[in-house]
């Protein structure tokens, strides 16, 4: 289900993909990274939970998330730069663009950890298995919300095109 929305809210920035189509070659790296930055800490916490490190309580939650915040927005900040650099140097496009797609991979990747901690612990609050229904939901979520924010930055910084 989460695909078709997807695909039909990216199917409906064809008025933005027509004026910029080098939009539409970041697409997917930069929703992986959040489904792959989720899936990994969700793994962390998942694993965390296993051995008894963490358990159900807010202050736990609060710690894990304390710890892997700065990791989140220093891998986000590293590969949005790397990104940014490579986007710039291979495709020949503008500063725009470039702000566009550096900011989409920061965003994703730090809300992708973000969901990634949260989610385990409300599979815990609910009583059902974190490891069953990590990896798809957050993959799932994560390129929905993806999508919606890039194609959201963008229209922030490329909304004048559209000007006439």
């Amino acid at each position: 289900m989460f695909g078709l929305v997807t695909s039909h809210f990216v199917t409906a920035q064809e008025e933005l993909l027509d004026k910029a189509i080098v939009l539409a070659a970041f697409i997917a790296p930069i929703i992986d990274m959040g489904g792959n930055t989720g899936s990994q800490t969700a793994t962390m916490v998942i694993r965390a939970m296993a051995l008894g490190q963490v358990a159900l309580r807010w202050r736990d939650f609060f710690t894990v998330l304390k710890r892997d915040l700065p990791v989140a927005v220093a891998l986000g900040v590293s590969i949005a730069v790397l990104e940014a650099v490579l986007a710039w140097t291979t495709k020949g496009i503008g500063w725009d663009v470039v702000a566009v797609v550096g900011l989409s991979m920061l965003a994703c990747t730090v809300l992708g950890s973000l969901f990634g901690i949260l989610l385990p612990f409300a599979a815990r609050a609910i009583r059902q298995d974190p490891a069953t229904l990590s990896s798809p939901v957050i993959t799932s979520v994560m390129d929905l919300v993806g999508v919606f924010i890039y194609f959201g930055i963008a229209w922030a910084f490329l909304g004048h095109l559209f000007v006439d």
